[in-house]
């Protein structure tokens, strides 16, 4: 890379800022709210910033033995929209994400995989979530049982065809940033060009 400008004069995007007090304003489920008073390293001004302090999340893309793509529709409140996404959720205390990976595709789908790969991890939201989201690759997939869902979820299950699903990538149908990162991260894996191969002959 070539940096073309730098502000202000000096400035070191790795020097962390001075902090100056932190306090929780609101404790949910999902989130602590938390703001933060902050003292730049490089003016020595103080601002203040919002931030979201959370858990952990997985993706999980889950192919079947017929390679079928298992996806979820769900109703989202924070769009007030129906979303076609694919398995994932938080990981629960104290869980490592594959085990939270793996409990949440037999939770999503029934089925379950004894074939799992990292794909890696992002952060959901720099500028004011703390946390990452794990995505992960499962093969093979057979199903084991009955969904096992949280009172509050209702959701369908489909089977999708890959060339369906890249269909309705493109079109902007599947607009769920966690989800659209997840298969970024499948098409940078190692194995992708032989899986890809498999799953378009």
């Amino acid at each position: 890379m070539r940096l073309l400008q730098c502000h202000p004069d000096g400035f070191d995007p790795a020097r962390p800022w001075i902090q100056e007090s932190e306090e929780i304003r609101q404790d949910s489920r999902i989130f602590r709210q938390v703001l933060a008073r902050r003292r730049s390293p490089h003016t020595g001004l103080e601002h203040v910033f919002h931030r979201l302090q959370g858990s952990d999340w997985v993706n999980v893309v889950a192919f079947t033995r017929a390679g079928e793509l298992l996806v979820v529709e769900q109703y989202r409140h924070g769009i007030n929209a129906a979303t076609l996404e694919i398995p994932g959720g938080a990981c629960d205390p104290g869980e490592i994400p594959l085990a939270s990976a793996q409990r949440e595709l037999r939770e999503e789908t029934g089925h379950v995989s004894g074939r799992w790969f990292s794909l890696g991890s992002c952060t959901p939201n720099p500028a004011t979530q703390d946390n990452r989201c794990h995505s992960f690759l499962a093969l093979d997939c057979v199903p084991e049982g009955a969904l096992d869902l949280d009172p509050a979820e209702e959701l369908q299950l489909w089977a999708c065809s890959w060339t369906e699903w890249q269909e309705r990538m493109r079109q902007g149908k599947i607009h769920h940033a966690l989800v659209l990162s997840a298969f970024m991260l499948l098409q940078l894996w190692e194995g992708w060009p032989e899986l890809r191969r498999g799953l378009e002959g």
